[in-house]
């Protein structure tokens, strides 16, 4: 039986140092992507287009109508940026353009799910025609827990990379 395996082994020990090669090469694509996107979302800051201004065009050429909501008297953080509307489907966002790793946490999707909620029950929505959206520069920012609720279907709600 060891024989065996031994000599299977032999057959195929020169496979191992091109697995190594793909996964290492892998790791430096995914890292020279990640420097990329941080570098094209400063440009596009610099430029004065903001995440939320992207998102806003992006929808607009998808021919949905979109306007900001108007902040409530005493808040001074403005949860739902954007409203899309197409038809009988409406979307809510939230456009967050962190740039520290892992800094959005399953309780700002929470807060940003609750917040939508009320604002759809306040707005006398049909809950079953909004989608809510996080719209965030890449998905490093989002720590797991954030994945784990905005990858669970029952919030509703889902991250778009822009």
């Amino acid at each position: 039986m060891g024989e065996m395996i031994l000599a299977s082994f032999l057959k195929i020990w020169h496979v191992i140092p091109i697995v190594i090669a793909i996964i290492l090469f892998k790791k430096f694509m995914n890292k020279k992507d990640k420097k990329r996107r941080i570098n094209k979302n400063e440009e596009h800051e610099k430029n004065g287009l903001t995440l939320e201004l992207r998102t806003r065009k992006k929808y607009e050429d998808l021919g949905y109508k979109v306007i900001s909501p108007e902040i409530q008297e005493g808040e001074t953080d403005q949860i739902i940026d954007l409203v899309c509307s197409k038809d009988d489907k409406t979307l809510l966002f939230q456009c967050k353009n962190a740039s520290t790793s892992k800094s959005i946490t399953g309780e700002d999707i929470k807060k940003f799910h609750s917040y939508a909620l009320n604002y759809v029950k306040s707005n006398d929505m049909a809950e079953k025609d909004v989608e809510f959206r996080y719209v965030i520069p890449y998905s490093d920012v989002l720590h797991k827990s954030a994945i784990k609720i905005l990858t669970n279907d029952s919030y509703n709600c889902k991250y778009m990379i822009l």
